[in-house]
């Protein structure tokens, strides 16, 4: 290669690095919008750029926002490797008075040194070593971005007999937006070049399976994530009669205490457990104060997957809520007895999908009116997708009042779905080439795990249900197709097998947030360029 190359030193990836961190991409800023064309402005000075400026595209969203592609394209290549990034991050509000730093990395690892006594201790030696930079999007994502710039930049120029797509996107961290938009344009662009995706790269930074854990791995998965919800309504009464009505903020309680932390909705394949679930909201939906018992009260769930899909996640729903139902029952009785409360018959709470709510709720009204009626409820409520969700089936109960005590279950966004391809013969091959690989340079060996445990846009680089199954998940959505939509078939066109190897870092989300420097632009990119031509020789 001649000297004129821009991407390839660990000096230049640095530049870019520190370049692109400094745009404060947080998600639905709007600097998240500028990054793609900063992006395209380093690519442009690719001499294979220069001469085919066409294959660098910007795709618009629905939203505003929108996602850049840049193909390598070998006239003789038969293979297709889709390498995907995100740009945007997260917020930076944990920084504190060093907030106006944490987009400037080496000022800020700079200053960090003026607090070491307030930096946890691993933070502080790895601060100590010299061999970390610290700053928002260091290492989630924009070094994994840097990589694919510049392993397109090499390929290029070597002429690699292989097809890279770099494909980045905004809105990881939030709804996905990005690559849920970007899944029929990679159908698009595969028909529009007849090119054939036989692989689907994201490098997202290795995270650390236990606490010190100093192992180095790659993944062939990518972990999934639904928000489930429940709507609880009870019945209405003043304070001075509790016993006469039922309260729905301690109905919902109740199911949170079936759901926080229970370890039968957890999942474990080959050795990997899912983290187990955790309330993420829990509120009554009384608009003001007053002496009135609360009547709606509404709750939202992390739930992670590996091999469960909608329909799973709504029978394992519906049996948490059954046993809460229960213990409702159980303790209404108690008191009943204790406070010598007659009654004509035992209370009864219903168990229902959001599905089965709206059901009724058509043989109530008019199939056109109930589909108004949520669609007004989700578009006219403002805040954000969750929001919206949670108006939507509060309405629905609303208008179906009289099943109440009732549950409702219903799903919020977002949804990542579950991915792994460990098994898939191309997967295998490249996985014993970069175990080898690195034991042979390196000394160490690369660990492959079933599922990235950061979760990922390659949630949606392939779809492992039937499509069925997964139509749960739309039925069981308040606001439906027109609030938040997921391509389902899309994803099942989409064949590749996906792999995620990415840069060391640590303390994705936090205020240390930090790359590891000597692996991420000496290591790393020798490593990437193995496995791609590995798989060129497939």
């Amino acid at each position: 290669m001649d000297g004129t190359l821009l991407m390839q030193t660990a000096d230049q990836m640095l530049d870019i690095l520190n370049d692109l961190v400094s745009i404060g991409s947080i998600t639905l800023s709007e600097a998240e919008k500028h990054i793609p064309f900063r992006v395209e402005h380093y690519l442009k000075q690719i001499t294979y750029f220069k001469e085919n400026q066409s294959y660098i595209s910007h795709h618009p969203t629905m939203d505003g926002r929108s996602f850049l592609s840049a193909l390598y394209k070998h006239n003789e290549a038969e293979k297709t490797v889709i390498m995907l990034s995100h740009f945007d991050v997260v917020d930076v509000e944990e920084y504190g008075d060093l907030k106006h730093l944490a987009f400037q990395p080496i000022e800020l690892t700079k200053a960090f040194f003026e607090r070491l006594d307030e930096l946890p201790d691993d933070a502080r030696k790895d601060l100590e070593s010299g061999d970390w930079l610290f700053g928002r999007g260091t290492m989630d994502m924009k070094c994994g971005l840097v990589q694919h710039m510049s392993l397109l930049e090499k390929a290029s120029e070597e002429k690699w007999k292989i097809n890279l797509l770099l494909l980045t996107v905004p809105d990881e961290e939030v709804n996905s937006t990005g690559m849920r938009e970007a899944l029929q344009k990679l159908l698009d662009i595969a028909s529009e070049h007849q090119l054939t995706y036989t692989l689907c790269l994201n490098s997202e930074p290795m995270f650390t399976q236990t606490p010190g854990d100093e192992n180095h791995y790659f993944y062939t998965g990518s972990i999934g994530k639904i928000m489930p919800g429940a709507l609880c309504f009870g019945k209405e009464s003043h304070v001075g009669e509790p016993l006469s009505g039922m309260n729905a903020a301690w109905m919902t309680s109740v199911f949170s205490q079936e759901m926080e932390w229970n370890e039968k909705l957890c999942e474990t394949v080959n050795g990997q457990t899912t983290p187990p679930p955790t309330v993420l909201l829990q509120r009554d939906l009384k608009k003001e104060y007053s002496a009135q018992l609360p009547s709606v009260s509404v709750s939202l769930y992390n739930l992670l997957l590996m091999n469960r899909n909608p329909a799973d996640v709504m029978r394992a729903l519906r049996e948490a809520a059954s046993r809460a139902a229960n213990k409702m029952n159980d303790f209404i009785q108690e008191k009943y007895r204790t406070y010598r409360i007659s009654q004509d018959k035992p209370v009864d709470i219903r168990i229902l999908s959001y599905e089965e709510l709206k059901e009724y709720a058509c043989k109530k009204a008019t199939a056109e009116k109930v589909e108004a009626l949520e669609y007004s409820a989700a578009m006219n409520t403002p805040g954000d997708n969750r929001e919206q969700c949670i108006k939507a089936v509060e309405q629905m109960a609303n208008l179906c009042q009289e099943l109440s005590p009732m549950i409702v279950l219903f799903f919020a966004p977002p949804y990542y779905p579950a991915v792994n391809t460990g098994d898939n013969k191309v997967i295998k091959k490249l996985s014993s080439g970069l175990i080898e690989y690195t034991k042979k340079q390196y000394g160490y060996e690369l660990l492959p795990v079933d599922y990235f445990n950061g979760i990922s846009d390659l949630s949606y680089a392939a779809l492992q249900a039937p499509l069925s199954d997964m139509n749960r998940y739309n039925t069981n959505l308040p606001g439906g197709q027109e609030l938040y939509s997921i391509p389902f078939p899309a994803m099942a066109e989409l064949t590749a097998p996906v792999l995620n190897v990415g840069p060391i870092g640590r303390d994705a989300h936090k205020k240390t947030e930090r790359l590891y420097l000597p692996f991420a632009f000496e290591q790393l990119p020798r490593i990437l360029e193995h496995l791609l031509l590995m798989h060129q020789k497939q």
